[in-house]
């Protein structure tokens, strides 16, 4: 067991994964119990944060160990709108005892649980707009209502001044399709498919391209004090710069914050967050698993932070050639030293295909090159067999790699 345990507070064993694993699954018993008992001075503390993961879990039999991870990392962004409530409740456990300290951090709990959702229902990507379920790039409407985005390279301009949308050539006047609560914020999202790209200049006059299989929520008009969108996939943004306003891209299990800069987000389901910068600064940020405390890196121009989803954990890199990862907006797709299930699912996304692979296929293997994705699918795959060193054949929508061809070793 690591003797990082033994420096922790009451908070980080309630924000650490392989603490509530065994509180609620009894997983690494023996090395917890032989922990504690090498260690009596932290047996108090392990046990308060035991009692208030347990009773947590009891008062809700439905929730299983992501369920109480999930209402945990609520509490902080619960707290962070409510003037720090939580920290409050913690501090009055030792007056009020531990039942009503616990209920009390339940009913917060439960209650920024129902906010945030109502909150942020509007902004989040349903299944049914999964983008590879639907081949029609569109426009979402905060009314509901969906614009088809014809092309493949559509582009969207947000005036708010005369609270209309341009879409490619037509003009959509918002004013009357206004819903909800006055000053209430209106979201509209863009949903992109595989195989389509598109260009979006919002109300503050940022500039944000995004790439097949992404989805953007962003409003008609920034009037909070963050300037705020919602982002699921892969965008390239040049902001405008607004010191009272900051800009803020909620991406995966990231934040983004900046004042005006230009830098690339890549937020897909199922892959490992990514922002590089290419100029100006920026904070990246995400809630630990409690939520109690955030982790925050700031980038440097020609840097990339990297969210590991597994281990939770931000990783910043040096990264010198930047522009090889906006080369997409030109039609350009580059990578260097990239694994081959990286580039596939790229090459995937942008034409709208699925690419087959035999069992034991080297994945992990890193390959380096330029593809022109202006050029056709045989085009393509023609160029990446080559660098990959594979065969292929393609079928409709399909790509079926037959074996693996005899590779040279990289320099």
């Amino acid at each position: 067991m690591k003797n990082k345990y033994l420096k922790y507070s009451l908070e980080e064993f309630l924000d650490d994964r392989q603490f509530v694993s065994w509180v609620l699954r009894k997983r690494d018993n023996d090395e917890w119990l032989k922990l504690i008992d090498n260690h009596p001075e932290i047996k108090s503390k392990i046990g308060e944060a035991r009692e208030i993961i347990s009773l947590l879990s009891d008062s809700y039999e439905v929730l299983d160990e992501d369920c109480v991870l999930e209402m945990w990392q609520n509490i902080e962004r619960f707290e962070k709108s409510h003037i720090r409530k939580v920290r409050t409740i913690i501090k009055l456990r030792r007056g009020l005892g531990w039942a009503a300290s616990v209920l009390l951090i339940i009913s917060l709990s439960v209650f920024g649980f129902l906010y945030l959702n109502e909150k942020r229902s509007g902004y989040r990507f349903a299944s049914s707009e999964s983008a590879a379920q639907n081949s029609e790039a569109r426009l979402i409407l905060s009314d509901g209502e969906e614009i088809v985005l014809t092309g493949n390279n559509s582009i969207i301009s947000v005036d708010n001044r005369s609270e209309s949308v341009r879409v490619n050539n037509s003009v959509i006047v918002l004013s009357d399709k206004k819903t909800g609560k006055v000053n209430e914020v209106q979201m509209n999202k863009v949903v992109i498919p595989y195989g389509k790209r598109s260009e979006l200049l919002l109300a503050d006059g940022t500039k944000v391209w995004l790439n097949a299989g992404t989805h953007l929520a962003f409003p008609l008009e920034f009037t909070e004090k963050n300037r705020e969108v919602f982002l699921e996939g892969e965008a390239y943004f040049e902001v405008v710069k607004n010191d009272q306003q900051p800009f803020i891209v909620n991406a995966g299990e990231l934040d983004i914050e900046v004042l005006g800069t230009h830098f690339v987000v890549s937020a897909y389901p199922g892959e490992n967050t990514e922002a590089v910068l290419l100029e100006g600064c920026v904070a990246v940020s995400n809630p630990s698993i409690f939520g109690l405390r955030r982790d925050e890196v700031i980038l440097e121009p020609n840097q990339k932070a990297s969210f590991d989803n597994q281990n939770r954990t931000i990783a910043v890199s040096n990264e010198p050639e930047t522009d090889m990862y906006v080369a997409w907006t030109r039609g350009w797709l580059e990578f260097s030293k990239e694994s081959l299930q990286s580039v596939f699912n790229k090459v995937q996304r942008y034409y709208n295909i699925e690419i087959t692979v035999p069992p034991n296929f080297p994945y992990s293997e890193q390959i380096s090159g330029k593809l022109d994705l202006k050029e056709s699918l045989e085009d393509v795959m023609i160029v990446l067999g080559g660098v990959a060193k594979i065969d292929y054949k393609i079928s409709g929508d399909t790509v079926y790699v037959d074996e693996q061809l005899k590779r040279s070793p990289m320099k």
